[in-house]
């Protein structure tokens, strides 16, 4: 029985091609602006002035290249050996380890949401600085008043008191 149901083969779906950077420097550049990222440029000044300058340094670069770089590539080397996303990459190597990639994505996510209020600012000041007089550069501003003097001070006093 040539026709029969015994010889029939199912049609496996092909898999979906994953997409690929268009070249190395793309990658490159997409790299580095992950590992230097916002924290680095904007907070990391503030955090060495803070904490004693070349005493926070130290240990900062010790910690960057004893921790922060082998992690991360862990992570870009765990995903091109897997082919798979920040979750799935864990559960394909060992299925109790799909716990990291959700962890992992939790941080994304309040870490987005701790930029997200800087990248604000940094709008705001964009959008003012198109004004004809900056909000900032006079004191001839409504919050400015006697009277918002006055209502500021008794509500730290309040504040203090309660």
């Amino acid at each position: 029985m040539q026709g029969s149901m015994c010889n029939f083969k199912a049609a496996r779906p092909k898999p979906q091609a994953r997409e690929q950077w268009s070249n190395k420097l793309e990658f490159l550049l997409a790299v580095a602006g992950h590992i230097i990222g916002l924290g680095n440029v904007w907070r990391f000044p503030y955090l060495c002035y803070k904490n004693g300058g070349g005493a926070f340094f130290v240990p900062y670069v010790l910690f960057l290249f004893t921790c922060g770089i082998p992690l991360f590539f862990l992570e870009t080397s765990l995903g091109q050996f897997t082919s798979q996303g920040g979750i799935t990459c864990w559960r394909k190597i060992c299925p109790l380890f799909e716990g990291l990639g959700y962890g992992s994505q939790v941080v994304v996510l309040y870490t987005g949401i701790y930029y997200i209020i800087i990248l604000a600012w940094a709008f705001l000041y964009l959008f003012s600085s198109f004004s004809s007089e900056l909000p900032w550069a006079s004191c001839n501003n409504y919050w400015n008043t006697g009277i918002s003097r006055i209502t500021v001070g008794i509500i730290i006093i309040l504040g203090y008191v309660v």
